[in-house]
C-alpha cells in the first residue's frame, strides 16, 4: 500500500464531510467509508445470505434488496442484535477497504469514517489500515443547529450525538483536530493547514 492514509472521523454535525470535499479539492483521494458499508448490503455481496437468514425476509423489499431503515429499525432497538449485524458486515468492509487503498496511486487517502473509536473499522488483524487520525469537532449548540436544519428534530440529533463517541474519547487518539465553529473560511484555513503538515508526514 503505497498511499499515505489518513481516518478522518468526528461527530454528527461537526462537519467531518465538508473537511474530507476541501481535502479532495487539495488533491486528496476520499474513500467515503459509510459507502463501503451500504455495498455490504447489497444482493451480490457475500454478506447477503446470511444477514437474510440472520434477520428474516421482513428486512427486504419486494425485489429483494435488504430494506436499510427496516433492518436499522431491528439494530438500533437492541444492542445484541446490532452486534450481531457487525459481526457479519465489519469483516467485510475492513476487507473491501484494504482492496481499494491497495489500489489508490494518490499520494494522500482520506478515509471519511463515522465510526472510528467506536469499532473496529478500517482494521485488519487489530491494525489500522490509516497512519494518523484527524478529528473534526464543533460545539453541541452548532451540532444540534446544523442538525435541525437538516430536518431532524432536537431530541433526534441529541439522540444520535448520544450514541457516538465523545469529543473526549475522539482526542485520544487525535493527530489533529480541527475546530468547525466558525466560518467556512477559518475551515479552509485550517483544513489546508492540516494538508500541509499531511505532506510533510508524506515525506519523513
Amino acid at each position: 500500500m503505497q498511499t499515505f492514509c489518513i481516518g478522518l472521523t468526528g461527530g454528527i454535525g461537526a462537519g467531518k464531510s465538508t473537511v474530507a470535499e476541501m481535502f479532495q479539492r487539495l488533491g486528496a483521494s476520499v474513500i467515503n467509508v459509510d459507502e463501503v458499508g451500504h455495498s455490504v448490503l447489497t444482493r451480490s455481496s457475500n454478506e447477503y445470505e446470511e444477514i437474510v437468514k440472520l434477520f428474516g425476509e421482513e428486512i427486504l423489499n419486494p425485489d429483494k434488496t435488504i430494506n436499510r431503515a427496516a433492518l436499522a429499525e431491528i439494530v438500533f432497538s437492541s444492542e445484541r442484535q446490532l452486534a450481531r449485524l457487525e459481526a457479519i458486515t465489519h469483516p467485510g468492509i475492513n476487507k473491501r477497504l484494504f482492496s481499494i487503498l491497495e489500489k489508490q496511486t494518490s499520494e494522500i487517502t482520506i478515509l471519511d469514517m463515522a465510526v472510528l473509536v467506536e469499532q473496529p473499522l478500517a482494521q485488519i488483524n487489530g491494525a489500522p489500515l490509516y497512519q494518523k487520525v484527524i478529528v473534526v469537532e464543533a460545539s453541541y449548540e452548532n451540532r444540534i443547529e446544523r442538525l435541525q436544519m437538516r430536518g431532524l428534530t432536537k431530541e433526534d440529533a441529541d439522540a444520535r450525538m448520544q450514541s457516538q463517541a465523545t469529543d473526549k474519547e475522539r482526542r485520544l487518539v487525535a493527530d489533529l483536530i480541527i475546530r468547525n465553529d466558525d466560518s467556512l473560511q477559518d475551515l479552509q484555513l485550517q483544513t489546508f493547514t492540516c494538508w500541509e503538515m499531511l505532506c510533510d508526514w508524506t515525506n519523513e
